[in-house]
């Protein structure tokens, strides 16, 4: 134990101060590759998160047994490689993340004391936005929604106040078409949730760049001029799809191409008419009337002598003349009745979209049969199929064909409607399989196999600072360490008595006795004859190249032996 105290005592501050820097570098090194080893590798599973977002997604990993990491910021979250896809497919299930969108929970928050009315204007704007992704976000065809709101400010004493306008933007699934009445929809939706907002202020585009809804009021000869190209071209495809759905059950599925153009009129018409029928009579109202008057002012002997009665040809006359009563009586019936001719009273609006012409083209595929006639190569394989020929449809079926899409699309002969189905080849498409790109190396993944080699990499590593930095720091420790002693153990079995030590000078009596003694002064000090042949010529040769090579060592040994002594 001394011999190597006193081992590092020579090695100096500087040797000793590389060797614990070396020391506790490889200890980091080490505990690094056995950190490594044990930690399985981590793959982001999503970046970007809000913190709610962020929350929930370690709450549900959590609830499968999955091991995670969360960034610092907490808008990070990975999980170990093997687990990514599992991780995934839990997650969008319950529909997370939300994309980062935020809704009313915003004003969860604490709110800051000096917050401005303006701050609070964009949080509830922003909280809005949030909650109609959200909506928008749940229907079926939709993956992800933004909305963008506009709610202009009237300005201080203006009458005037801009409109409020909306877009919203759509991520569809599988690049999935969407309808226009869900367009419609999404558009009530948007402006049935902000004040103020009409349904044609909202503007509805999808991920390809494609205008769903311009978000314009819809007034004007320019916007009936896109909704009747909208109508017609809707319309179209629509028994394009009728007509190839139905023949392609027939021919097969991608051997038929049909076409169809929509002449339609589009002019919206109002027309009042009403119509007389004279044979239809129905007796509105009957009046009746009826009128009797009676006078009996007859003359008689009594009568009164005057000139109305003695005038000719008055009632009193008469009755004078006859000798009778005299009087007047009027009797007059009068009956109007009142018909009503039967009317019709139509008025006609005929909305825009009436098909004036249809004109409709569909190619079909012939059949394919196996080339009976084709030679067998020599070299064919034992399941060798013959070729397919082309085999051309019949008339007969062509024509029944056509008879099924005239019934499909409401054919009317009257109108000048066409249809023209073709039977033709179809060019073969020139298909370049392109081998898939191979993740694998042997037949094991490549992730697999640099973690594999990364390991086996650091072993080596190790291993080369094993063998080329602690075995020569450690081989030179015991080699001084047997040095000491062997040299410590020859210079003592050296001295007469055999074994005794002799006591020696100090070091500068030694060094004085040999500097003034020479060779021959050596050569009489040893003699052979003296120490009885136990002492050979080799020993004193080897002390002597101890002595030259390893001066200090030397130099501790005699310090030894004076403590000793002493």
């Amino acid at each position: 134990m001394d011999s190597l105290i006193e081992t590092l005592k020579n090695l100096g501050p500087g040797r000793l101060a590389m060797m614990l820097i070396t020391f506790f570098g490889l200890l980091v090194f080490f505990i690094f590759i056995a950190v490594r080893s044990s930690t399985p590798a981590l793959t982001l599973l999503y970046g970007g998160l809000s913190s709610s977002d962020a929350t929930e997604i370690a709450a549900k990993l959590d609830n499968a047994g999955i091991s995670y990491s969360l960034s610092e910021d907490g808008t990070k979250v990975s999980v170990p490689h093997k687990s990514v896809s599992k991780a995934r497919l839990l997650l969008a299930q319950e529909g997370l993340p939300h994309q980062g969108s935020m809704g009313y929970e915003i004003f969860d928050q604490k709110q800051s004391f000096g917050a401005t009315s303006f701050q609070q204007n964009i949080n509830a704007l922003r909280a809005l936005e949030g909650e109609l992704s959200r909506t928008i976000s749940t229907i079926d065809q939709v993956k992800s929604a933004r909305v963008h709101l506009v709610l202009p400010q009237r300005e201080l004493f203006s009458r005037e106040q801009q409109p409020a306008s909306a877009s919203v933007f759509l991520n569809l699934r599988n690049s999935a078409g969407i309808g226009q009445e869900q367009v419609q929809a999404i558009q009530h939706l948007v402006a049935s949730s902000v004040p103020q907002l009409k349904p044609g202020r909202v503007a509805v585009i999808d991920q390809g760049g494609a205008l769903l809804a311009r978000g314009e009021d819809e007034t004007g000869a320019g916007s009936n001029a896109r909704n009747s190209a909208d109508l017609r071209q809707t319309y179209e495809m629509k028994l394009t799809r009728s007509i190839e759905e139905m023949v392609g059950r027939i021919v097969g599925y991608g051997k038929v191409r049909a076409n169809v153009t929509a002449d339609m009129n589009f002019d919206t018409v109002s027309r009042n008419s009403e119509t007389y029928n004279p044979e239809q009579q129905v007796v509105r109202s009957t009046q009746t009337v009826e009128e009797n008057n009676t006078d009996n002012s007859g003359a008689s002997s009594t009568a009164t002598v005057g000139v109305q009665n003695n005038l000719p040809g008055l009632p009193g006359a008469a009755a004078s003349t006859a000798g009778t009563p005299g009087g007047l009586k009027t009797a007059r019936n009068e009956e109007t009745t009142n018909y009503e001719i039967g009317k019709t009273v139509e008025s006609l609006v005929r909305e825009s979209g009436q098909v004036q012409k249809l004109s409709i083209a569909v190619l079909v595929d012939g059949a394919y049969t196996a080339d009976a006639a084709a030679p067998k190569p020599k070299d064919a394989k034992a399941d060798w199929q013959p070729p397919k020929k082309y085999v051309p449809r019949s008339k007969d079926e062509i024509e029944q064909i056509a008879t099924l899409v005239k019934s499909a699309v409401g054919y009317d002969e009257s109108r000048g409607d066409k249809v023209e189905v073709v039977n033709m080849q179809f060019a073969e498409n020139e298909y370049i399989e392109t081998p898939l790109k191979d993740d694998t190396i042997l037949g094991f993944p490549k992730a697999a196999l640099l973690g594999v080699a990364e390991t086996i990499a650091l072993s080596i590593v190790a291993v080369l600072i094993i063998l080329l930095v602690l075995r020569p720091l450690a081989t030179h420790f015991a080699a001084g360490t047997r040095s000491a002693l062997a040299a410590g153990q020859d210079d003592a079995s050296l001295l007469p008595g055999h074994g005794q030590q002799q006591q020696l000078g100090g070091p500068a009596a030694m060094g004085g006795m040999l500097a003034s003694s020479g060779p021959s002064e050596l050569d009489s000090m040893i003699d052979m004859s003296s120490v009885e042949g136990k002492v050979k010529a080799s020993s004193v040769q080897k002390i002597s190249e101890l002595v030259t090579n390893h001066p200090g060592e030397t130099i501790s040994v005699i310090r030894q032996w004076m403590s000793q002594e002493s």
